[in-house]
């Protein structure tokens, strides 16, 4: 485990940084086209980050790590714009813990279609993860009529993020296991492309400034780091330790850098997400 921390405390930094960055980005990128410049340049930078990171050399992309390539690219443009688009409305600590409950998906699916075991206490954490939810859409006050307009965009991002985990999975058991460096880089790469297609398609005026070139750069850099930390540490690691340090360590450390850089207040119902999805993580992960 000591060996292990430093990348894990990277990995945790860098995925915190990626939620913070969003938040920069959403609330100064509303026009379509500076959204859509944003994440074809944090999505460029990703990919290049990527490839000069992972050996491409060692087999010829196959046809299974083509597809399922393109597959995950979709997904991870869903998980970007549409958390991108939630974090418009929501908070960093409500949107991160959300966000975060995509593993149920992927464990889900193991008992599905890998037969691993599903327990009671699985069970007790998919009705609190279910509670999160509904906590999520609850408004504060009753003259917040468009308050949460924000909770079907984090919902469907959740759920793409949770069918990352599922394509990585398959990508692991499949012919194509070997070859995860053109997984990703095909991945990213057809992210990449489609932000900037859809940015170049846009029509409207377009101010160049840090929320559309310079944070989502570091974004990307963020993400793609973290995709590389997380590789490495799920070979290293325990499931049951990696998974809740990872994803708890985020969730507080997003939580945290949003109080101090967004002045985000932390009413009842938010400290009770927080502390639901801290459990769920736990007992999922034991």
């Amino acid at each position: 485990m000591n060996g292990n921390l430093p990348l894990l405390l990277l990995s945790v930094l860098l995925s915190s940084g990626r939620n913070i960055l969003s938040k920069r980005i959403a609330l100064g990128g509303r026009e379509k086209t500076s959204f859509f410049l944003s994440q074809g340049v944090l999505f460029t930078t990703a990919t290049l980050l990527l490839a000069s990171c992972q050996s491409l050399t060692e087999a010829s992309l196959s046809p299974t790590a083509l597809w399922l390539g393109l597959l995950y690219g979709m997904l991870l443009l869903s998980s970007q714009w549409l958390y991108t688009l939630a974090l418009q409305g929501g908070s960093t600590a409500v949107c991160s813990t959300v966000y975060a409950l995509g593993f149920l998906l992927p464990t889900l699916s193991g008992v599905l279609f890998w037969e691993e075991a599903f327990t009671l206490t699985d069970g007790i954490g998919l009705i609190l993860a279910l509670v999160i939810i509904l906590l999520s859409a609850r408004k504060d006050e009753p003259k917040q009529q468009n308050a949460n307009r924000f909770l079907p965009f984090l919902l469907v991002a959740m759920l793409s993020s949770g069918g990352l985990g599922i394509l990585q999975k398959v990508q692991q058991t499949s012919a194509a296991a070997e070859q995860s460096g053109h997984f990703l880089l095909v991945a990213f790469s057809l992210a990449a492309v489609c932000s900037l297609v859809a940015f170049f398609t846009c029509r409207q005026p377009l101010r160049i400034c840090k929320t559309n070139t310079l944070y989502p750069a570091l974004a990307g850099l963020c993400f793609g780091g973290a995709n590389l930390c997380n590789t490495l540490l799920a070979g290293r690691m325990r499931s049951a330790a990696f998974f809740p340090l990872q994803n708890i360590s985020t969730i507080l450390l997003s939580v945290v850098l949003g109080i101090i850089l967004f002045r985000e207040r932390l009413n009842r119902r938010t400290i009770v997400i927080i502390l639901l999805g801290v459990a769920v993580v736990l007992l999922f992960s034991r």
